[in-house]
């Protein structure tokens, strides 16, 4: 079937239907045949929308049998809709970029650069610039704004459109060369005048005039306007990086001789910041990567202390000056016998290997360990922190010694030893004059063996005695005598008590007791 014949069968199969919805009166019909219903919106953008055809819009919509059926038949240009060309079906046309559409088959969807201001630039493609590029009055020797050379060969040239007056413009190409309309602009009268230029009217202009919107000899560019910032300066030349005047759009700065390293504005007219790969104010190098590891960190050298961990150069870096943190002020990680005591883990760091001195190879200093001669005491010891208290008063006499880091060896019916000392430590546990009386800690002390008896008080003295206990050698509570929870101090009640020359369990648990009214002593822990 012919186009023509194909053509007159679709608009018959329309009005068919307009007449029905016509006569049955429905609210949404449209009568083709009536004027006050114009069947196709018809809006001369030459771009042929779903609802025009060829007919109604000839200025829209083209169509050929040799575009539908030759090599071009699978593209759907801008003058085509899917009512006689099948690339136009479905999403295709429909002004926006669906799966499955190119550049090659649905050129109308991809607008090229520069597409909607309204001017048809030589760079612009009519098929996918439509609205802005159409054929509008070719072959009136003149290139209208809707016309290019792609558009209208024999209206406009390849530099028509490109803003700049060029020779054998004037009258062709009035979108470049405005016509001059003041009194002045009369070529040959010897008066460079208002829209007269070198090239216009060489008799009247005999100098390049900056800002005619002209472009004359010596001059690089010239815009006509007063906007310094833009792509022609207002001295008419072209803007570059260091001229003093920042480009809009282009430069974020330009300090002209001023631009650089050491600058706020560098060589690329650019914010100086940190990563341009230029080292700017307050740096001390730029590597222009965001790698904080290697010998440039933050745009300063790498050194230790500033907070980032320079690879293969330090174990560590905390940024702070603290030398007895888990990060040391030589960026090493903390460590038993570097000779600095790292707070809340080690007690001491003598930085050598020596396990029996005052430091021990675990950063432990040894706790003393005693018993109380200074006073003696009935059964009614009192409460917990009271028999604390008199270790504490008698830890005084220990030179070099925290008193208040010692604790009363003792059970009472809600607390004992082993519920109030520090059972972890490993360290060792030592007479006022340093003999050792359990090497290994905790356990050691604990194991009902120890190294030495706890014959020392707490001024070195070595003395046979029965201190109050009531306590196991693993420090736990005893099941004897207690003088009442060591409120008693009467005769008829007794209490348990341990023996000071033992190194068994009984130095603490000697299966003794005696009357509560006796005068004992206790014995006393280190425990920080």
């Amino acid at each position: 079937m012919k186009h023509t014949d194909r053509w007159a069968f679709f608009r018959s199969l329309v009005n068919v239907a307009q007449r029905r919805a016509c006569l049955l009166a429905l609210p949404l019909a449209t009568c083709a045949s009536e004027p006050e219903h114009p069947p196709w919106q018809c809006n001369k953008n030459f771009v042929c929308d779903p609802d025009e055809n060829q007919v109604s819009c000839p200025d829209d919509c083209l169509w050929s049998e040799a575009t539908a059926e030759g090599p071009r038949a699978d593209v759907c240009d801008a003058q085509e809709n899917w009512t006689f060309v099948s690339a136009c079906r479905e999403t295709c046309g429909n002004g926006q970029k669906d799966d499955g559409e190119t550049l090659d088959t649905c050129p109308r969807d991809f607008p090229g650069p520069g597409c909607g201001d309204g001017i048809c630039a030589p760079a612009e493609d009519p098929t996918r610039c439509p609205v802005d590029c159409h054929p509008g009055t070719c072959g009136d020797s003149v290139c209208d704004i809707h016309e290019n050379p792609a558009v209208c060969s024999q209206d406009c040239s390849d530099t028509c459109g490109d803003s700049v007056c060029q020779a054998g413009e004037e009258l062709a190409c009035v979108r470049d060369c405005p016509p001059c309309d003041d009194d002045s602009c009369v070529c040959g009268d010897m008066v460079c005048g208002q829209g007269e230029s070198m090239t216009t009217c060489p008799q009247d202009c005999t100098q390049p005039t900056c800002g005619n919107g002209v472009q004359e000899q010596g001059e690089p560019c010239d815009d006509g306007n007063d906007v310094n910032g833009d792509a022609c300066t207002n001295a008419c030349k072209l803007p570059t990086c260091g001229d003093g005047i920042v480009w809009t759009g282009k430069e974020d700065c330009d300090d002209g001789e001023n631009n650089g390293p050491q600058n706020t504005c560098n060589a690329d007219c650019e914010l100086s910041q940190c990563g341009d790969g230029q080292v700017g104010p307050g740096e001390t190098c730029d590597d222009a990567n965001d790698d904080d590891t290697d010998d440039c960190a933050a745009c300063q050298m790498a050194s230790c202390g500033d907070g980032h961990i320079w690879a293969r150069e330090e174990l560590c870096d905390d940024g702070n000056d603290i030398d007895t943190d888990d990060c040391t002020n030589a960026c090493e990680l903390a460590t038993c016998g570097d000779s600095i005591v790292h707070e809340d883990d080690e007690e001491c760091d003598d930085g050598n290997q020596i396990d029996t001195d005052a430091c021990n190879n675990d950063c432990l200093k040894p706790r003393r360990v005693f018993f109380v001669t200074s006073q003696k005491f009935t059964g009614n010891l009192g409460s917990i922190s009271d028999i604390d208290n008199e270790c504490k008063a008698a830890a005084t006499a220990i030179s070099g010694a925290n008193s208040m880091n010692f604790k009363a060896w003792i059970s009472k019916f809600s607390t004992w030893p082993a519920m109030r000392m520090d059972t972890s430590y490993g360290g060792k546990y030592v007479l006022v004059d340093g003999t050792p009386i359990a090497e290994d800690g905790w356990s050691d002390l604990t194991d009902g063996m120890l190294a030495h008896a706890i014959e020392q008080t707490e001024k070195g003295e070595t003395v046979d005695a029965a201190p109050w206990s009531n306590t196991k050698a693993d420090g736990t509570r005893g099941d004897t005598p207690d003088c009442l929870n060591w409120s008693e101090s009467g005769g008829g009640v007794n209490g348990a008590t341990g023996k000071t020359i033992a190194k068994d369990a009984s130095w603490t648990d000697a299966m003794n007791t005696s009357s509560c009214d006796g005068l004992r002593s206790i014995y006393c822990i280190e425990d920080p």
